[in-house]
């Protein structure tokens, strides 16, 4: 089993494998990148850095679903 790093989404704590990337970690919890805006340690990511950001332990993400609206 993988070693396993703790961080919190939307205020929430969680485990998560070593080495999962923002782009995994939303495929895990089955939300389409294209309409999730990611902030990572209160930074904006933009969506193509979602595959190359690798979490680390006691990381601080906030997820929102982007909807559109008029």
């Amino acid at each position: 089993m993988p070693e396993q790093i703790q961080i919190t989404v939307n205020g929430q704590l969680i485990s998560v494998p070593k080495n999962t990337s923002v782009l995994r970690l939303l495929k895990q919890l089955d939300l389409d990148q294209n309409v999730v805006f990611v902030e990572l340690n209160k930074n904006a990511l933009l969506k193509k850095e979602y595959e190359q950001t690798i979490l680390q332990p006691n990381d601080k993400l906030e997820l929102v679903r982007v909807t559109a609206g008029g």
